[in-house]
């Protein structure tokens, strides 16, 4: 019966995957349409790059929300990745890869500290990570005092705008990331516990799982991989900033539930979350075209107006003359 109705979910997952890509196919070919070069290898690069940093954070919010809980703090870590990193190599002086070790370590401490309290106090994560990412922005802005931070040398500005075989950074850590954590999701017993977690979590403690510490290894990856991003992120923008990432957090969550993820846990793959994010991308490139469409429009209709009230100015003259 339980093999029937996995059998089941995973068909439906499929059909529901299936219609994200018709669906961007069809959102696409109207672009093409609409500005000719929407499939040319620089704008699909634009669309990418976009939403890259919001994708590797929804890799880590996948494995939460399959447990049943939510990561709101990586908007936070994002830019706090960047500041830490920024003050280590600007301000500091410290070499990158000691200072990339350094923020690193900082960023699991937080997803350390996420699991931990959600642990103890046996609260939602809502509450946790929602107050971890005020706490962090507050810490955010207090450490900058509400300025940029610049100065990067060249070489750890190639983590952000550099290129290997002509595709950017951000994206091949995105697209190594995701065929992992994939695989580690599909295959490894210790993360197939997920699902355990999210179906019934009183269930899976019942039956020995220890779910207090595979919530701290998952909010920790979180952490991680929202580092991850605010690292490159500073690396592609050339400065870091407290503001940097905001509401990012809805859109990995967005991107998760998108791609079939239960948002009450028990369910979801890292495919279905890469077709999330490439989805987001191609409605935010279509809601960018359809807005920029209507200035257009709006100038135009403008311009119209100018040169009729211009026309009737002329008229009213030439006959008072």
């Amino acid at each position: 019966m339980a093999v029937k109705l996995r059998k089941v979910l995973e068909h439906g997952m499929v059909l529901q995957h299936l219609g994200l890509v018709v669906l961007m196919l069809a959102l696409g070919i109207t672009l093409q349409f609409v500005h000719e070069d929407f499939f040319t290898s620089a704008n699909l690069e634009v669309l990418a790059m976009n939403r890259v940093f919001e994708g590797i954070m929804a890799l880590g919010m996948t494995f939460i929300i399959i447990s049943g809980g939510i990561d709101l703090s990586v908007s936070s870590v994002f830019p706090f990745a960047e500041i830490i990193v920024a003050k280590l190599m600007v301000q500091a002086g410290l070499p990158i890869l000691p200072a990339i070790v350094v923020t690193l370590l900082l960023c699991l401490a937080v997803g350390a500290a996420n699991g931990l309290l959600i642990n103890i106090l046996r609260v939602h994560p809502m509450v946790i990570t929602m107050g971890m990412m005020l706490t962090l922005r507050g810490v955010n802005l207090a450490i900058t005092n509400g300025h940029s931070i610049a100065g990067f040398s060249d070489t750890f500005l190639l983590l952000g705008q550099g290129k290997v075989l002509g595709v950017n950074v951000p994206i091949i850590f995105f697209l190594i990331a995701a065929i992992v954590l994939g695989y580690l999701l599909r295959n490894h017993r210790y993360f197939r516990q997920l699902y355990f977690i999210g179906g019934g979590e009183r269930a899976a403690r019942l039956s020995g799982v220890n779910v207090g510490q595979v919530k701290i290894v998952i909010y920790m990856m979180s952490s991680f991989l929202a580092g991850c991003a605010g690292i490159m992120g500073a690396a592609q923008y050339g400065a870091a900033h407290w503001g940097h990432g905001n509401m990012s957090e809805l859109q990995a969550i967005a991107a998760v539930a998108i791609g079939g993820a239960n948002i009450n846990g028990g369910s979801g793959v890292i495919g279905g979350t890469v077709l999330g994010i490439l989805f987001l991308a191609v409605v935010h490139s279509w809601y960018i075209e359809r807005k920029n469409a209507k200035g257009m429009l709006a100038v135009k209709q403008r311009k119209l107006e100018q040169a009729a009230r211009a026309a009737d100015g002329k008229d009213a003259a030439f006959e008072r003359a």
